[in-house]
């Protein structure tokens, strides 16, 4: 059975939130900065790059298990050293269902139609749609197994965002892990209110502007304490005073 995603209630209190990241945001660059694909411009996505040193400022909004509506900590007490995005068509299917879902499904669908019809006047196909609506609510209630059923969003196009990031998972060693999330995005329906949302991504500023080896060896920090390098053909000789 597919993983339902955790339910979102609460929310922050996202002007006041505005007014302080974007004193704290800084932007990053591919070729520059430790970024790949980063998303275009768009409308429907609010995203901020803060530096580590504020992100105890934020600690009030990092609840694991209880997310904010409105707002995500991408990566609380990880801040990255590379990122990278990618655009994802993100879906689910659940396989094993109640059958008592079912029925109400399809009779919210089915109250749907008719309150509409109360509305205004259907057309042809929506009152042969109600028609037959009504059949199926019948026929599942009396005959609870003459339909297999599963519950998707796949259809609905539900595209997101991705975030990946790496993060020092233990400085000392220079061991780093890579992570995913998805980002937030702002929603809207037809005649309805835009409920806006917001991502936060920490970024440790010392590490974002250079590469760290993925092979996580000791060497590339252990050199940056020589201050002198003298190179001859293929090796190079580093020193530092005793």
């Amino acid at each position: 059975m597919a993983k339902k995603p955790t339910k979102r209630e609460d929310e922050a209190p996202l002007a006041a939130l505005r007014t302080v990241l974007k004193t704290q945001a800084i932007q990053l660059s591919p070729g520059i900065n430790q970024i790949s694909n980063p998303p275009p411009p768009d409308q429907h996505l609010e995203y901020y790059f803060i530096p580590m040193q504020f992100m105890t400022q934020y600690q009030a909004y990092n609840r694991p298990g209880k997310p904010l509506k409105n707002l995500k900590l991408v990566n609380y007490d990880k801040p990255a050293i590379s990122l990278s995005f990618f655009y994802k068509h993100k879906y689910s299917i659940e396989r094993q269902v109640i059958h008592g879902d079912v029925l109400q499904h399809i009779k919210n669908y089915r109250d749907d139609l008719l309150n509409r019809s109360l509305m205004e006047q259907l057309s042809v196909g929506q009152l042969k749609e109600l028609r037959e609506t009504d059949e199926l609510l019948r026929r599942v209630r009396q005959e609870p197994d003459a339909y297999q059923a599963c519950f998707s969003n796949y259809h609905h196009k539900y595209y997101y965002w991705y975030c990946t990031y790496r993060y020092f998972d233990d400085l000392a060693s220079m061991k780093t892990t890579t992570s995913s999330e998805h980002l937030l995005k702002h929603t809207e329906r037809v005649g309805h209110q835009v409920h806006e949302r917001l991502n936060i991504i920490f970024i440790d500023p010392e590490y974002i502007n250079e590469s760290v080896p993925h092979d996580h060896k000791l060497i590339d920090r252990e050199l940056k304490n020589y201050p002198i390098h003298l190179r001859q053909g293929i090796t190079t000789l580093y020193l530092r005073e005793r």
